[in-house]
């Protein structure tokens, strides 16, 4: 069994979003987010540049992971793709 060490940019929670009828992915962090971004999003993009720069900038140690864990449930909730957020009401 392999656990994975927590580091200071994690979020407390982490974040499961499904794309369409993939298995989901588990999000744990401002880069892992700023990945699935990138490379996965299948949804609206209303909030997607906004969640978008705010997880850049926390990758940066500009603004809080936590504070880029809400932009990005906000987007993956607004496109549908949000399955679980432990600790979060996203607001639509």
């Amino acid at each position: 069994m392999v656990l994975e060490e927590k580091t200071r940019s994690d979020w407390n929670e982490p974040v499961y979003v499904q794309v369409a009828r993939r298995a989901p992915d588990t999000i744990h962090n401002p880069t892992e987010a700023l990945n699935f971004l990138a490379n996965a999003w299948k949804g609206s993009r209303k909030k997607h540049s906004f969640a978008r720069e705010i997880c850049a900038a926390a990758a940066l140690g500009q603004v809080s992971p936590e504070t880029a864990r809400e932009a990005f449930v906000e987007a993956a909730s607004e496109a549908r793709m949000v399955i679980g957020a432990p600790h979060t009401e996203a607001r639509s």
